[in-house]
């Protein structure tokens, strides 16, 4: 039996639609996934970002060449930590990531805190403070945005 060129088209035109098909399902599934996640991610970190992140942070500074006053940022990054539990089963990569992130500027919080520092030592803590918080806030924009 020997296909038509119309036959072969329309099969063709089958294969592609098909293939169509599954592809627009796999891309809907995905969306559905990331705007779930979205709504997860909205209600246990936007209080924690955008307001007592920036508060606790506020209240840092050195007093008698000491980093001082480094409890309130600690417990909030504790708090985000526990908040994020939930990304252990349902995004390990993401969950280790933000784990690391947060447990990096918590370190860092407490060996600075340790030392007696000089102008110049201070002025470099505050910067190592940002730039880790930046990372803190990129890792989670990055989340939050499906990367």
């Amino acid at each position: 039996m020997r296909l038509s060129t119309s036959d072969i088209l329309s099969l063709i035109a089958i294969i592609v639609s098909l293939g169509s098909a599954a592809y627009q399902w796999y891309l809907d599934s995905h969306m559905n996934q990331v705007n779930l996640e979205s709504e997860y991610f909205k209600s246990l970190y936007s209080k924690h970002l955008l307001y007592d992140l920036p508060i606790a942070r506020k209240y840092i500074r050195f007093d008698q060449n000491k980093l001082v006053d480094i409890d309130l940022l600690i417990d909030e990054l504790n708090s985000i930590r526990n908040d994020s539990l939930f990304f252990k089963y349902a995004d390990i990569d993401f969950y280790t990531d933000a784990k690391i992130v947060l447990q990096q500027l918590e370190d860092y919080l407490i060996d600075s805190s340790q030392r007696v520092l000089t102008d110049e030592e201070q002025k470099t803590v505050l910067e190592q403070i940002e730039i880790k918080l930046k990372s803190v806030y990129r890792t989670f924009g990055n989340k939050y945005i499906g990367k």
